[in-house]
């Protein structure tokens, strides 16, 4: 069990959690032909009116925010991926157009050309790989990390490029977090993973059903809001007792429904209460990242690598 006194977070915090944010728009739809030909580009529900209730909803309960995006997108909705930058919530990659990253990205080739593509090969993307840009104006950080779409990497060369690109930390489908060494022990990269049950789709999702049932832990079919809510704020106790780090995700374009914004809420308050209490660190990936590198021990060297795929 933690405590305050071998706290290995800010402020004798126990535990370290991030609540982040996963798609953007069309990106996915069109990088799997799902996207109709005659539907216009750039006013997506997800962007237009789930995002600005997100936005809403975490400055009401002061929450800094990570919102893996498609690089895409930069050049789609600029306005909204400067409005988040300017309230003080983290733009990290989340590949170019959602590419599943096990699959699509298998190649090394294929992996170089997305990091190529996403940073900085495309009109309108030269100001995000330099200092203090997203171009056309926006005020947004330079990229600081990375989640795959579909949370599987392949192994060092996955770690290594990230770090030639200037990344300092990746978010795949993973145990725990890591302070991971790399090139044999000159250069490291911070894991900040995912775990598919702090997923909202793991739940939602009727494509999830065959996860769902290698992983044992739920039914085949999707699972209600109340569900989630209560294995998300057990989760977030045990990390508290257990130490440690743990990553929250939802996805805007899950969420227009009334019963899943609620539970969303309910998740955010159970968040803010442990906070409150002195319990747990609730900040952006980037900060966690550079606590890590500043406090090397502070997390192990083993994430416990999840190859686990939804499709």
């Amino acid at each position: 069990m933690a405590s305050a006194s071998n706290s290995k977070w800010p402020n004798g915090a126990q535990a370290s959690i991030t609540l982040t944010f996963d798609n953007m728009g069309e990106a996915a739809d069109i990088n799997r032909n799902l996207w109709p030909s005659s539907s216009p580009i750039g006013s997506h529900y997800s962007v237009t009116k789930m995002l600005p209730q997100f936005l809403d909803l975490v400055r009401k309960y002061d929450i800094p925010i990570t919102y893996f995006v498609e690089s895409w997108n930069l050049g789609v909705y600029p306005e909204a991926i400067k409005r988040m930058a300017e309230e003080g919530h983290e733009v990290a990659w989340h590949a170019w157009q959602h590419e599943a990253w096990g699959k699509e990205c298998k190649e090394e080739g294929d992996e170089r050309r997305n990091f190529e593509r996403s940073f900085g090969q495309e009109e309108g993307m030269e100001g995000f790989v330099g200092e203090g840009g997203a171009g056309r104006g926006s005020k947004v950080d330079r990229y600081r990390g990375f989640r795959p779409p579909g949370g599987s990497i392949h192994g060092e060369r996955t770690l290594k490029m990230c770090r030639e690109f200037g990344l300092g930390y990746i978010s795949p489908s993973a145990d725990r977090g890591a302070h991971v060494p790399i090139d044999d022990g000159k250069d490291s990269i911070v894991v900040l993973p995912f775990r598919w049950s702090t997923v909202d789709a793991y739940y939602y999702m009727d494509s999830f059903s065959g996860l769902r049932n290698v992983k044992g832990e739920l039914p085949e079919e999707a699972q209600s809001p109340d569900v989630l809510v209560e294995r998300y704020c057990a989760q977030i106790d045990e990390t508290i007792e257990n130490g440690g780090y743990l990553s929250f995700l939802f996805h805007p374009f899950l969420t227009d429904q009334e019963d899943r914004m609620e539970a969303m809420e309910t998740v955010v308050k159970h968040l803010v209460k442990r906070r409150d209490e002195g319990k747990l660190w609730l900040s952006r990936c980037r900060d966690i990242e550079e606590w890590v590198r500043a406090h090397p021990d502070s997390l192990p060297e083993d994430p416990g690598w999840d190859d686990s795929s939804w499709r």
